[in-house]
């Protein structure tokens, strides 16, 4: 056993069962051991939620290098939110706001560099940041209302908020299946970064 392999066990574990599946008995199930072996490697569950997360970004797409700083800007969060659509057990452990994987502050110093491009001093651009992430995880939150089965309650529920409201039903139904989120992402992303350095 190594830290390489407990970490790798703990994802089987978080992206199976989620972050609430995760503990030290789990993940030494996992390897089929003792919790005691696995101290040697990562003394508490802090340090092993770090170093997943660690692990996860080192999966996180590389920066565009060519292009307008907005465009840039918006191109990376896009992008970052495409990978973590794929390993949203990770939202949960970053919308508490304890923990940051320490490799993603790389993601930090570069969208900083780039709000500067766009007339932001340090602090601006760490505020824009923040912004921005904080509109990813929303909409990285959404992502499961988007499920078959929730989509079908949700149309239910759109009949009678219809019959509430006297507007036809069939023009909200159209209007919720006809809904894009992608597309309306990225012109999100595209207007926050345009609001935040017109100011």
């Amino acid at each position: 056993m190594t830290r390489q392999t407990v970490v790798a066990a703990a994802r089987r574990v978080a992206e199976a069962e989620g972050i609430d599946g995760l503990t030290i008995r789990r993940v030494a199930t996992e390897l089929g051991s003792t919790p005691m072996a696995l101290y040697r490697h990562v003394k508490d569950k802090r340090e092993l939620v770090l170093a997943l997360l660690d692990d996860v970004a080192e999966g996180l797409p590389a920066p565009p290098e060519d292009g307008e700083p907005a465009e840039r800007i918006v191109a990376m969060f896009a992008s970052v939110d495409a990978y973590l659509a794929d390993h949203l057990w990770v939202v949960d452990i970053l919308r508490q706001g304890e923990y940051f994987a320490p490799r993603a502050g790389a993601l930090f110093v570069w969208a900083l560099d780039r709000f500067a491009e766009l007339g932001l001093d340090d602090a601006a651009g760490a505020e824009a940041y923040r912004s921005m992430w904080w509109f990813v995880l929303g909409h990285l939150s959404y992502l499961p209302s988007l499920e078959p089965e929730r989509r079908a309650s949700q149309a239910d529920l759109m009949v009678i908020t219809a019959e509430r409201t006297g507007t036809d039903p069939a023009r909200l139904l159209r209007l919720m299946h006809g809904f894009d989120h992608r597309r309306a992402f990225e012109a999100g992303l595209r207007a926050l970064v345009d609001a935040l350095t017109a100011r």
